[in-house]
C-alpha cells in the first residue's frame, strides 16, 4: 500500500490526463489476451477487455457475478461446520434436480421425473419440491413417488410450455439468485471462505456464520444499492486493479481510484461514456470531441451556450494552452525591463 508521502503530486500536474493514458494505453494491450478465454467454461469470471469494458460502461449487471463470503466463530476453522453454510446459501433450482421432464398437452398436464441421487444430495424431498411450486406459482402439484404431477388446467401447448420452463426456474432450496457456493481455503490464514457464482449478498448476509463485515462481490450496482457510494467507489477500483493484474499489467492505484471518483463523484455511479461523464461535461467542445459532434454544435449553437475554455480538451481542440502543467505559470515583465532590454538590443 502506497504511503501518504506517495500520493503528493506537483501543482499543475495533469492527473486526470495522466491517469487516462495509464489505464487506457494498456488496456488496448488486453485486446488479444482476452480472447484466449473465448472457450473457456462459464464458471470463470470474465476478464481482460470485456471486463474493463463492463466497469467503466457500468452494465447493470456483470456477465459473471460472483461473491465471496466469509465465515466467522466455528464455521471459519470446521470444515463441516462452513459445508452445513454453504447448503442453505447454495441455490437448488428445480432444472438441478429433474431426471426427466414429460409435458401431456392434450391433458394439460406436466410429469416431472426427479433424479433420486441428486435429491439426497441436496437433501430434498419430492413432497417438499411439489409444496414450493404450489406456493411459488399457485399451481395444482402432487408428490407421486420420486415423480412430480402438475395439471396447468389448460390445454393450450404454449401456456403449458410455458409453465414447465417457469416451473425449471424455481429454487427450492438455497437463496434465490445466490448461485452454487463453493468451500475455498486461505492458504494463510487456513479459514475456509465460500465463492458463489452468482450474487445476493443481502440475503447471504442474513445467514448465520456469514461475516457481514467482510463480504464481497464483483457486482458494482450491488455494492452500491447495500453499502453506499463509498464501497462502490472502492469496489471500481479494486474490480480495474483486478482486471490489470491479471494480464500482468501494473498500474499505479491512484490512477485507477482518480476514475473511481470520477464514476462516483455525483453520489451514484456513472459510465465514461457520452451518456455519463463525457456526456455531462459543461464544455460544448469537450462533449462534441467525443461523439454525436455535429449534434453538440447545433444545439449550443441553438441556446445559445457559452463555452468558457477552462478544460482540457477543448483548449487542445483549438490549439489554445491548458491550464495545466507550464500553461498554470503566468509570466510578467515590468515595463522599465522592457526598456532596458530594448535598449541592449539597440546597442548591439
Amino acid at each position: 500500500m502506497a504511503t501518504k508521502k506517495n500520493f503528493l503530486v506537483t501543482p499543475g500536474e495533469p492527473v486526470g490526463v495522466i491517469a487516462a493514458q495509464s489505464i487506457g494505453e494498456p488496456g488496448t494491450q488486453m485486446v488479444l489476451r482476452s480472447f484466449h478465454y473465448a472457450g473457456v467454461a462459464s464458471s470463470i469470471a470474465t476478464s481482460g477487455l470485456p471486463r474493463l469494458v463492463e466497469i467503466v460502461d457500468t452494465r447493470k449487471k456483470p456477465a459473471t457475478p460472483f461473491s465471496y463470503v466469509y465465515l466467522k466463530g466455528k464455521a471459519a476453522k470446521d470444515f463441516d461446520a462452513a459445508e452445513q453454510i454453504v447448503k442453505k446459501i447454495s441455490e437448488v433450482r428445480v432444472n438441478d434436480v429433474i431426471k426427466r421432464i414429460l409435458e401431456n398437452f392434450s391433458k394439460g398436464t406436466i410429469m416431472i421425473r426427479l433424479d433420486e441421487q441428486k435429491l439426497e444430495a441436496n437433501e430434498l424431498t419430492a413432497k417438499g419440491i411439489a409444496s414450493k411450486i404450489e406456493k411459488l406459482i399457485k399451481a395444482e402439484c402432487t408428490a407421486q413417488g420420486n415423480s412430480l404431477l402438475i395439471k396447468t388446467h389448460t390445454k393450450a401447448a404454449k401456456q403449458t410450455r410455458a409453465m414447465a420452463v417457469q416451473i425449471g426456474k424455481l429454487t427450492v432450496n438455497g437463496i434465490e439468485n445466490a448461485g452454487r457456493a463453493v468451500i475455498k481455503q486461505d492458504k494463510k490464514t487456513e479459514e475456509f471462505y465460500l465463492v458463489t457464482n452468482n450474487s445476493n449478498i443481502a440475503a447471504i448476509m442474513q445467514v448465520e456464520g456469514v461475516d457481514t463485515s467482510r463480504i464481497y462481490t464483483n457486482d458494482i450496482f450491488e455494492m452500491y444499492r447495500i453499502f453506499g457510494i463509498e464501497a462502490a467507489r472502492n469496489t471500481i477500483a479494486k474490480e480495474l486493479d483486478i482486471v490489470l493484474r491479471e494480464q500482468g499489467i501494473n498500474v499505479d492505484e491512484r490512477h485507477l481510484y482518480i476514475l473511481a471518483d470520477a464514476m462516483s463523484a455525483s453520489g451514484s455511479i456513472k459510465n465514461v461514456g457520452r451518456r455519463g461523464l463525457s456526456g455531462e461535461k459543461e464544455s460544448i467542445f469537450a462533449r462534441a470531441a467525443y461523439e454525436e459532434t455535429i449534434k453538440h454544435l447545433i444545439n449550443a449553437a441553438a441556446f445559445g451556450e457559452r463555452d468558457d475554455m477552462k478544460g482540457v480538451t477543448e483548449n487542445v481542440l483549438v490549439g489554445k494552452q491548458i491550464g495545466l502543467g507550464t500553461g498554470t505559470v503566468t509570466l510578467a515583465i515590468k515595463k522599465e525591463d522592457i526598456s532596458k532590454i530594448s535598449e541592449k538590443k539597440g546597442k548591439k
